[in-house]
């Protein structure tokens, strides 16, 4: 009996570190929005210059902070940075190798934002 409990608990286990556990790998870019109150900031990863073929995409409202994770499958991609209705256009950076995480942070308001990496 006392096997028995034991081969299920480390079933039950294994299963649990199975279902954590991301098999896509890759790195995380990591954004700190801080915007003025109520600012929506948006960032789009890309594999292409154009933007037009999306890896991940994420956004968050003033003051959270969000990701988006690139999978190992994508050796270089862009990033697309957007405030919501601002009159800026998106900024683009890159291409990066997905080598290593990153961060970057939004700064000021809806019609006058800049990004730094951290």
């Amino acid at each position: 009996m006392k096997s028995h409990l034991s081969a299920l608990i480390i079933s039950i286990i294994f299963s649990l570190l199975i279902a954590f556990t991301s098999f896509t790998g890759g790195k995380t870019v990591w954004v700190h929005n801080k915007l003025t109150v109520g600012t929506w900031a948006a960032v789009t990863a890309t594999n292409d210059s154009d933007g037009i073929y999306n890896i991940a995409q994420d956004w968050s409202v003033s003051h959270n902070g969000f990701h988006v994770d690139v999978p190992d499958n994508y050796p270089t991609f862009y990033l697309f940075f957007d405030v919501i209705v601002s009159t800026q256009d998106t900024k683009e950076r890159g291409p990066f190798d997905n080598n290593q995480d990153s961060c970057w942070h939004f700064h000021g308001h809806l019609d006058s934002w800049d990004i730094y990496s951290c």
